[in-house]
């Protein structure tokens, strides 16, 4: 009787953990919705706690694999020709003003979290102004700087892994873009949280059985 009331629940878990879902995404514009991005995390993992824009991944018209998070930077002009990066103390800075960023997602290692910072460069514009999409050209969201010093943040969080592109542009006076770090998260494998969940389970029963017994 045991084995049939353990069955049924590691069952039913199993096969919720198994089904798919519709993937909920929800994006955080802003430091002050840097916390709340933070918060939206959960259980996730970083991928690398020392993620860093690193001159040894600079590459012709942009940043590839970055900290080996499989993330690349991909710049280009207003003419959408492949632009290049510098990195300065660790910030990933644009060569060209109104220089467009091409944040392409991995596919072997999947994202299902991923923010950043981003200002401008000191003298390059009186102030940034940036457009923030998942498709070329488009302002889906906007992201403000008053100056050099007014860093600010975007995030994504899913729970689904992160596919295409994001992409970043100038919405006035053309400056140039600094992006100072990043973050990527992953999930833990269902596997794992599938064998928890079990654990949990037997641990539970075996103990009502010893409370019974005794």
């Amino acid at each position: 009787m045991l084995g049939l009331r353990l069955a049924i629940p590691v069952f039913a878990i199993t096969t919720l953990l198994m089904a798919p879902l519709q993937a909920t995404t929800s994006y955080y514009s802003g430091a002050s919705q840097e916390g709340n991005f933070s918060g939206a995390l959960g259980s996730m993992t970083l991928l690398n706690p020392t993620l860093l824009f690193s001159g040894s991944n600079l590459g012709s018209g942009g940043l590839y694999n970055a900290s080996g998070t499989g993330l690349n930077f991909l710049g280009n002009d207003f003419d959408l020709n492949p632009a290049d990066f510098t990195v300065n103390s660790g910030k990933l800075t644009a060569t060209q003003s109104d220089e467009r960023v091409r944040i392409n997602f991995p596919v072997a290692d999947p994202i299902y979290a991923f923010g950043f910072h981003i200002t401008i460069l000191a003298g390059s514009a009186p102030v940034g102004s940036w457009c923030v999409g998942i498709t070329q050209g488009s302002c889906t969201y906007t992201i403000s700087n008053a100056n050099a010093s007014d860093v600010q943040f975007f995030g994504i969080v899913s729970d689904a892994p992160l596919t295409g592109s994001l992409f970043i542009q100038a919405g006035a006076f053309a400056p140039k873009v600094v992006l100072t770090d990043f973050e990527a998260y992953s999930v833990p494998e269902p596997h794992t949280v599938l064998l928890v969940g079990i654990g949990l389970i037997i641990l539970s029963a075996a103990r009502r059985k010893i409370l019974r017994a005794a």
